[in-house]
């Protein structure tokens, strides 16, 4: 189960992911998510989906959240609402998430931040501009246990996804 607080796209959703806005979501979910567990007698995680927009005290906070309730991973990240790394492209001052690989690097910091935060606490999904072998690479060196793929995969289809298990798997 994904709870994704990350979309640009929604006004107001990016408060919930620091303070006591973010421990007031995670706290009862987390605890609702265990009751649900134990009734039916297996586990399904729960984890976060988070922006790559988040400054350094908010990616302490959100560290500090997931251990604190309980998060069974984070997913980082969504799309990102600076548009910055396009500038004077055609497009780029509509409204909106920016995926692709735009974003790839800022993700990975981003996830290389958490992991250093988390240090193998909990699994770290990495997310955000992955449209070759090399950039799933960089997410698993950068400390994700698995990658997830979106939009490299619309425009390069599924050779993307043998490419990006080679390069998980070689090295």
């Amino acid at each position: 189960m994904t709870i994704n607080i990350s979309s640009p796209n929604t006004p107001g959703l990016r408060d919930l992911q620091s303070g006591a806005a973010l421990d007031g979501l995670l706290g009862p979910l987390a605890d609702e998510s265990r009751r649900l567990n134990a009734n039916a007698g297996r586990h399904v995680p729960l984890l976060v989906k988070i922006a790559p927009d988040l400054d350094e005290p908010a990616l302490d906070g959100m560290a500090a959240a997931a251990r604190r309730h309980g998060i069974d991973g984070i997913i980082a990240t969504n799309t990102t609402a600076d548009h910055s790394a396009v500038a004077g492209a055609r497009h780029a001052d509509e409204t909106g998430g920016l995926s692709g690989a735009p974003l790839a690097a800022h993700s990975t910091e981003i996830l290389a931040g958490l992991a250093a935060r988390l240090d193998g606490a909990l699994p770290l999904i990495g997310v955000g501009g992955i449209s070759d072998g090399p950039t799933a690479r960089s997410k698993q060196d950068a400390g994700a246990a698995l990658v997830q793929v979106y939009t490299g995969f619309i425009y390069h289809g599924p050779a993307l996804i043998a490419e990006a298990a080679r390069a998980l798997r070689d090295g």
